[in-house]
């Protein structure tokens, strides 16, 4: 079975989060998270995605996937709102 790649990216960053930043992104390849070197990710918000990335790298975009239902996902994080944007490459 093939892996889709995945690219995330913030799109909202506000409240205290001093982790996450507008623009900030990392990429989902052949099912391993991949980012620029000195970057991050923050381990609450990434836990909250994989179980959405992670049905996203298998399943087609026209099937019933998250990804055909909803395209920005929030941190969980209640003090802060950081949205993150999931998106299929190529």
């Amino acid at each position: 079975m093939g892996f889709k790649d995945l690219k995330v990216t913030v799109v909202k960053a506000e409240g205290p989060c001093s982790r996450m930043r507008e623009g900030d992104e990392f990429y989902v390849r052949d099912a391993k998270l991949e980012m620029s070197e000195g970057k991050s990710v923050c381990i609450f918000a990434l836990g909250s995605l994989l179980p959405v990335l992670s049905g996203a790298m298998i399943r087609n975009i026209e099937d019933e996937g998250m990804l055909n239902v909803l395209q920005e996902w929030q941190c969980p994080d209640p003090l802060s709102k950081v949205v993150f944007r999931i998106e299929e490459l190529g």
